[in-house]
């Protein structure tokens, strides 16, 4: 008889006696049980590990109590086969608690796509009358470990408890495995569900909170999210901030590392989003300054041709700095530093095509630079982005072309840029598109 069985033989007999005087006991030792969950077993040292594999590989099964016990984490050892998994399953007890759990940890631990897993499942799925309380919680929620609808049923938990963590308490398992495999393959699927993406997002929110715990798939569910913001228009400015935090520019150095693993659709589009963020914001500073009375008139251009840009970086004076600060509602975007030129002033670096261009916000000169004829002020870290520091020399010389911003509310300088991008970047727009 397991002791959760015991307590409600006792609960019996209390009602026979006194109700009043017993229940209260009865309800805290029941929820002490409940709350029992099944911790992760330690793994033995790499040296122990390596003797029991070496030991089974020479087919010697001799092995002792606590040997037995610990043999379920040599399976995914590569020298392992299907063949030795089936055989090192015959050989311990699942009726035992002590095996049972080893079993469990290296299933959900380990989990993948391989035969192993597989004949874990099977194996976990076919144990039935668990006594031990620790696992007694866990093994009734069969369905959502091991069963075919796994992954179906751990979405719907999620969705339910709004929480990874709550969901792990439900099914009687300790936080230690909110790292697993299994959890973060579980975790996968749910944001890639169509589902109310306010459910998501919130659930986003834990999981940038333990950023540790889930960095391996954030770059899978930043994948997922950044296409349920297209499909819904909901979570925008989150998924910008969470994932421009943790994983970085796509455009830029390290960045691009992070955000390898992320499908180049969702890329762009993250990439899109970041160029429209640093265009609002320095036309926004453009208008706190003052120094562009027709700036609106730029912003609209370039808004017309944001689909095309593909870099971008906003460089600050000292006290532009302290005004793109005060704006809010805007993600934190790494700003660089703007070098021989007034503290208010800024400029923004683009590049379309081959080309890279630099708007200044007091009125300055636009002017274009051939990447290939001069320094790629984008991708040579050591010189431009990594540091974050730009003098205003680099962007006023060796450049290939060069317009003042001349009667803009007649379109003169708009038409000359649109025709010579239409001629050099073969992007053919129109005052339809860009006029104001």
């Amino acid at each position: 008889m397991s002791l959760q069985d015991a307590v409600k033989d006792l609960r019996r007999v209390a009602k026979t006696l006194d109700a009043a005087k017993f229940n209260p006991q009865m309800n805290e030792l029941e929820n002490f049980l409940d709350g029992i969950k099944v911790d992760k077993p330690a793994e033995p040292p790499r040296d122990v590990l390596e003797e029991l594999l070496r030991k089974f590989l020479r087919s010697d099964y001799n092995f002792s109590t606590r040997e037995l016990r610990d043999v379920p984490f040599i399976i995914y050892e590569p020298r392992i086969t299907s063949r030795d998994t089936a055989k090192i399953l015959r050989l311990i007890d699942c009726s035992r608690a002590s095996h049972l759990r080893r079993v469990l940890s290296v299933y959900l631990t380990n989990y993948d796509d391989s035969t192993k897993t597989e004949q874990l499942r099977q194996a976990l799925s076919n144990v039935r009358n668990v006594d031990s309380v620790s696992l007694k919680k866990t093994f009734a929620a069969r369905d959502n470990l091991f069963g075919d609808r796994r992954f179906d049923n751990m979405t719907k938990l999620f969705a339910q408890r709004l929480s990874v963590e709550g969901s792990l308490e439900l099914i009687g398992l300790s936080n230690f495995y909110k790292a697993s495999n299994f959890i973060q393959a579980a975790l996968k699927i749910f944001f890639r569900t169509n589902m109310p993406p306010a459910t998501q997002f919130k659930l986003l929110e834990e999981l940038d909170a333990d950023y540790d715990a889930y960095r391996n798939i954030f770059p899978a569910v930043a994948d997922a999210l950044i296409q349920t913001v297209v499909r819904s228009g909901f979570g925008k400015e989150q998924c910008i901030e969470t994932f421009y935090r943790r994983l970085g520019d796509p455009r830029f150095g390290d960045g691009r590392h992070k955000w390898k693993e992320v499908s180049p659709k969702s890329k762009d589009i993250f990439s899109h989003w970041l160029s429209a963020e640093d265009l609002e914001i320095f036309f926004e500073i453009v208008n706190a300054t003052a120094q562009d009375k027709q700036w609106k008139y730029r912003e609209k251009f370039w808004r017309a041709y944001l689909p095309r840009i593909v870099k971008t970086k906003i460089f600050l004076g000292y006290d532009a700095k302290r005004l793109a600060a005060q704006i809010k509602g805007k993600v934190d975007l790494k700003h660089g530093d703007l070098r021989g030129a007034t503290a208010n002033q800024s400029v923004f670096v683009f590049q379309i095509g081959r080309y890279i261009f630099s708007e200044w916000s007091h009125n300055g000169k636009l002017r274009v630079h051939e990447v290939e004829a001069t320094l790629n002020l984008f991708d040579t870290a050591e010189d431009f982005f990594e540091k974050g520091t730009i003098s205003r020399d680099v962007l006023v010389r060796n450049f290939t072309a060069e317009w003042i911003h001349s009667s803009p509310k007649t379109y003169s300088w708009q038409g000359n840029v649109s025709e010579w991008l239409k001629e050099n970047c073969g992007i053919d727009k129109t005052e339809k598109d860009w006029g104001l």
